[in-house]
């Protein structure tokens, strides 16, 4: 615990999270170097911003040493910047961190998410005693001047209470706040960023910009502007960054910016490339040759390519000529080599197949000209933004489209990035169908973008890293990673029946996990050190291949199945879906053929049996053996079209079980190690019979071939392997609960930040 000396000034940390939202990937943190700067001119406080982001780049975090200050004395001040929702969780348990450090601090929040749910960050009065709506220059005073009186405010909710004129209130940026980072910053940012103006009147429905409340557009001057960026320069030394100049609205007012353009052209900045968000229907042919003058790159919120959509998202303004306007400007952008983006929404409350496809049209009209493109696309979900109008009027769209809203208050759960998106726009439209016309739909727009890109600037290199960050997110590990995500939330939820039809018909899952299992055969085979160009191999990596793997695994399990693992049945760690290698290899020692007579021992869910199926065809046969009766009822439903299978619950080492000699089986190949083959298995198989099994040898394992010759069991070791151990009765009789889904690493969709 650290207890506040009281000085003559008073001591304020203003905390930036390192966030997993839209300011992820930029270096400068204005919004907390612009506080600090302010408090300082109207407190007299002492203040530091610390970066968590940062942070990570110098070592190992002691959020002790940082809260602790410089001195060790601590603070009497705690700003948590909660810039966005996806950092609400993390804000939470840093504060409540720093609530156990310094007890008697005021610790406070700010930002787009402590704007829109206020009560919310105030609701738990143990950790945050004061949260700001809005701007937070004034709030932030207030409460540094209530410390420094002796009668900290706290339990109270501050804002808005925006700055008017910012040339005349707010002192000139203080980036000497951040000299700890200035030479690691390079390490970790792909640019630099900062502000030059203030708000955005346009009511957008998906936008959190109102939940600041105060909309109206405010700038600093074109010479404070120009000082502002030319102060940013000489603390960073731009040469080799791009700029993002962060404001929700460039330019609202055509003089402004075209002065400021003239004076960026006359006098500039020393930058690879400033990139400013706008609306295309603010753009005039002067201003495009102004931008390019000035090195701008442009970025648009087009958000659909239909105008319907257009209506439904409330895109103010012209809307009957917007989508002309945009290939217009994109056609003048190319003649005069200025770079520009453009975001679309996928799945927009509202939205239908026939939307989407007439977006689609629209954008590879827009962007795969034959004569080339300067510009790039950013395809992003509809995700749901608390303070939205959107968020405010969920009710409206349920009833009007059909809007499914799974998980509304997502930010409180550890799955915020798939939660947030988990959305059915419509009635005509649910998620997964709305994430597999996404792909169907802007794949070849997108790869198109790359085969046309002509731009020819300095900053070429930058957007074609943007590029390729939009082509990453069709890689089939994104999109099997949101089918993982959506089957794992409905099985938590209870609804592991409906995730498990759906996933039988997920077309779109089962056409990417079959790719990706193609692409990984040859490292497969590799590993089970068998001879691809054989023909019993061939047919055996086409059955890896071609069975869905994926459908026989917990409906949480997906991503894994498409990978050369083993995946886990349940909790116990003693029933396994094998690595697929290790089918191959096992397979290939059986020499298992069209029309043999096969049993699979320790079948789990069936997918041995599925693969053996496909290898012996329909004048084979397949037995299965599994002891779990909850797993052997599963393996029955999913292997019900294979005639040619018959699933029997039982113990795999007990005669019983296995089918008799009568039946005709030649071959048992064991799914788990045993100790020695059991007594049954020469009764059962008789002269000539195989048997394939990892053995325990007390040092480890051994895959080995065991062939009946004149009553003794002959064996092969084939090398070393790592099976489950055989189970026990008592050993699946407990109920394993379904897991929760819990926190899960963001993927990082990272492009450029596209204007809404």
């Amino acid at each position: 615990m650290l207890l506040r000396t009281r000085s003559a000034a008073p001591r304020v940390l203003l905390v930036w999270p390192g966030t997993d939202g839209p300011a992820a990937g930029n270096f400068g943190v204005p919004q907390l170097v612009g506080l600090a700067t302010y408090a300082k001119d109207r407190t007299g406080a002492v203040v530091d911003v610390v970066d968590l982001g940062c942070e990570r780049a110098l070592g190992p975090i002691s959020l002790p040493k940082l809260v602790g200050g410089a001195d060790g004395h601590g603070y009497d001040v705690i700003g948590f910047s909660c810039y966005a929702s996806y950092d609400w969780l993390k804000v939470q348990a840093l504060a409540a961190i720093a609530r156990q450090l310094c007890p008697d601090a005021l610790i406070c929040a700010g930002g787009y998410h402590a704007s829109a749910r206020p009560a919310e960050v105030l609701g738990d009065a143990t950790i945050f005693d004061a949260v700001v709506i809005g701007e937070g220059e004034k709030p932030l005073a207030t409460l540094i001047a209530s410390v420094a009186g002796g009668a900290p405010m706290r339990g109270v909710i501050l804002g808005p209470d925006p700055i008017e004129d910012l040339d005349a209130e707010l002192p000139e940026t203080d980036w000497s706040y951040l000299d700890r980072y200035r030479g690691i910053a390079r390490r970790f940012a792909s640019q630099a960023e900062i502000y030059l103006s203030r708000g955005c009147p346009f009511d957008c429905a998906f936008c959190m910009e109102r939940a600041k409340r105060e909309v109206s557009w405010r700038a600093f001057s074109v010479e404070r502007a120009m000082r502002e960026l030319k102060r940013l320069d000489d603390f960073l030394d731009l040469t080799s960054w791009t700029v993002y100049v962060a404001d929700a609205l460039f330019g609202m007012r055509s003089k402004w910016r075209k002065e400021l353009l003239a004076r960026m052209a006359e006098d500039p900045v020393r930058a690879k490339k400033l990139w400013l968000l706008i609306r295309v229907d603010m753009v005039d042919d002067e201003d495009l040759r102004l931008f390019g003058a000035a090195n701008c790159g442009l970025g648009f919120g087009l958000e659909s390519g239909d105008p319907a959509m257009l209506a439904i998202a409330r895109k103010a303004g012209r809307l009957d000529t917007y989508l002309e306007r945009m290939k217009e400007v994109a056609t003048r952008a190319r003649e005069l080599d200025v770079p520009w983006g453009a975001n679309v929404i996928c799945g927009h409350p509202g939205e239908t197949e026939a939307t989407m496809r007439t977006s689609a049209k629209y954008l590879s009209d827009l962007f795969l000209d034959p004569r080339g493109t300067t510009g790039f696309l950013s395809v992003d979900p509809f995700r749901l933004y608390p303070g939205s109008p959107i968020d405010a009027e969920r009710g409206d769209y349920e009833a009007r489209h059909g809007t499914v809203f799974h998980r509304p208050t997502w930010w409180n759960d550890g799955d915020q990035e798939f939660l947030s998106e988990w959305v059915d726009p419509s009635r005509e439209l649910d998620y997964r169908r709305r994430a597999a016309l996404q792909h169907e739909l802007l794949a070849p727009v997108l790869h198109g973008i790359r085969d046309r890109f002509v731009l020819k600037g300095p900053a070429r290199d930058y957007f074609g890293r943007a590029i390729d960050a939009q082509i990453q997110q069709l890689d089939p590990s994104v999109r099997l990673h949101d089918a993982d995500r959506f089957h794992a939330w409905n099985r938590y939820l209870g609804r592991s029946r409906f995730a498990e039809a759906r996933m039988a018909t997920d077309s779109d899952l089962a056409l990417v996990a079959r790719a990706t299992r193609l692409a990984i055969m040859p490292a497969v085979l590799a590993t089970a050190g068998v001879d691809p160009s054989a023909a019993l191999v061939a047919a055996i990596a086409q059955a890896l291949v071609e069975v869905p793997r994926e459908r026989f695994v917990p409906v949480d399990r997906v991503a894994e199945s498409t990978s050369d693992v083993a995946v886990p049945l349940d909790d116990s760690g003693l029933a396994t879906v094998s690595a697929m290698h290790a089918y191959a290899r096992a397979f290939a020692a059986a020499g298992v053929t069209t029309g043999r007579h096969v049993v699979d021992l320790g079948s789990g869910s069936g997918y041995g049996a599925a693969l053996l199926a496909e290898l012996v065809g329909p004048s084979g046969r397949v037995w299965g053996i599994e002891l779990d009766p909850r797993l052997a009822e599963r393996a029955r439903a999913l292997l019900r079209p294979h005639r040619s299978v018959d699933v029997r619950t039982g113990d795999a080492l007990d005669g019983a079980a296995w089918p008799a000699r009568r039946e005709g089986f030649d071959c048992a190949i064991f799914g788990f190690a045993i100790a020695s083959i059991p007594a049954a298995a020469a009764e059962a198989l008789g002269e000539g019979g195989v048997v394939v099994a990892p053995v325990d040898t007390g040092q480890g394992q051994q895959l080995t071939r065991f062939e009946l010759r004149d009553g003794a069991w002959r064996g092969i070791p084939l090398g070393e392997v790592l099976y489950v151990r055989a189970r026990t009765a008592v050993e699946v009789e407990p109920t394993r609960p379904p897991v929760r889904p819990g926190v899960v690493e963001p993927r990082r969709r990272r492009s450029l930040a596209i204007a809404r």
